[in-house]
């Protein structure tokens, strides 16, 4: 019986854990090898490096706790433990500096060391440490970015770094070898490297840790997923952020949609559409509310000669939309606009339809019924009322739409797109 209140954990379906597992693995590797390095050549830049290694190891082994932690809710933590991979980057960041640390610590703690003997030994065993650390952070760093896991991205970054150290013993090795001593130049563009990789996953994981939100970029793409269904008028607020590899959304949109199951089938569509399009989406918040108009907007099809009420929706090649005041009733646009879904070759009805909805369209007159059309669906799903009358003049259909006048004060009666 599960008495810890934490649900189990989840199964490693991106593979993360198994990553982590496997940095567990070669970290252990790299420092047996240094270990027997260590041991043949007497190097003691070689035994330190060694037990820098080990911190690898330490920090592997936080990584995959980390990960496993991250996929746990429970009760007290309904939105799960996945900032504890942040927790983890933020740990691991330190540990980078305190190696660069170690390394600089390597590089001028000694005046005169004793030089190590077995030198092309040495050299080939580092160098095959740091084929294998590079090899190893690449994968690594590439699975991160495709599970998203700033765990992971930090943990080979912290190997990276370790390769780094390596290459300081390594041109240590090689400058004692030919009698130079260029190992505390090496040291110093190794700290470089090391301290701007830990000042990345610092800021980093500090900013997900303050709930700071998601780039510009991701933002505009949700943005224009919602902005894309006809059936929203407006985006009113948008906020999200990140906790661990995973993306918090909160939307507020206005929908054309009164009824309250239209909005929330609104609402389901949009949160399909963004986890689509966005990686690593946990959960989509969207907060929906009717629109309150204070002006009403009807249309009817025209014939070409701009005047007849088109039999045909998607084939008419114009549309005319009058939008009046509704509680003045006067008239504050009056416009013939072409038909842009006239060329399509598909679906001209439901597109010509998705593009009255964008232009604001409340309520349209037609002549023929459109009810089990999709054009009917389209429109229904906004709440557009669509009047059926067989009266062929466009004046007396937009007077049944509830058009009574049609002159714009102080100007044109008409504006022709």
């Amino acid at each position: 019986m599960n008495t810890t209140g934490f649900q189990p954990t989840a199964p490693d379906r991106d593979g993360a854990e198994r990553i982590a597992w496997l940095s567990v693995t070669v970290n252990l590797l790299l420092v047996a090898i240094k270990a027997i390095l260590a041991v043949l050549t007497g190097s003691l830049a070689i035994r330190a490096d060694a037990l820098h290694s080990l911190t690898d190891v330490a920090g592997a082994g936080i990584v995959l706790l980390g990960i496993r932690l991250s996929r746990r809710k429970s009760p007290r933590f309904p939105y799960g433990l996945y900032k504890v991979e942040n927790l983890v980057a933020l740990g691991t960041a330190l540990l980078l500096l305190g190696a660069g640390y170690e390394i600089l610590t390597e590089a001028f703690a000694q005046a005169s060391p004793a030089p190590p003997s077995r030198i092309p030994l040495a050299a080939a065993g580092i160098g095959a440490t740091i084929a294998i650390g590079w090899l190893f952070s690449r994968y690594e760093l590439r699975r991160a970015r495709e599970t998203g896991s700033p765990a992971l991205a930090a943990d080979a970054r912290h190997v990276r770094a370790d390769m780094l150290s390596s290459m300081v013993i390594l041109a240590s090795l090689l400058g004692s070898a030919a009698g130079l001593a260029v190992d505390r130049y090496a040291a110093v563009a190794a700290v470089v490297f090391v301290t701007r990789s830990a000042w990345d996953i610092l800021v980093g994981a500090v900013r997900v840790l303050l709930d700071a939100s998601l780039d510009y970029e991701t933002l505009e793409t949700i943005r224009q997923v919602a902005e894309s269904d006809p059936r929203v008028i407006a985006v009113k607020e948008l906020r999200a952020r990140n906790a661990g590899r995973y993306k918090f959304v909160e939307l507020s949109v206005v929908v054309t949609a009164k009824a309250l199951a239209k909005g929330h089938q609104i609402a389901e569509e949009i949160e399909s559409r963004i986890n689509a399009s966005v990686a690593n989406v946990d959960r989509v918040i969207i907060h929906y509310e009717p629109s309150s108009k204070d002006r009403l907007t009807v249309g009817v099809p025209l014939c070409g000669d701009r005047r007849t009420v088109s039999e045909h929706f998607g084939e008419a090649p114009y549309f005319r939309l009058v939008t009046v005041d509704q509680a003045s009733g006067e008239v504050r646009r009056d416009a013939i606009l072409q038909n842009p879904c006239l060329s399509e070759d598909k679906a001209k009805g439901i597109k010509a339809a998705q593009w009255l909805l964008r232009e604001g369209l409340d309520r349209l007159v037609v002549r023929r019924e459109l009810v089990g059309r999709g054009p009917g669906f389209v429109l229904g799903d906004a709440d557009v009322e669509v009047l059926v009358a067989d009266e062929p003049d466009a004046e007396r259909s937009l007077s049944i739409g509830g058009v009574e006048r049609t002159q714009v004060p102080g100007g044109s009666d008409r504006a022709t797109k």
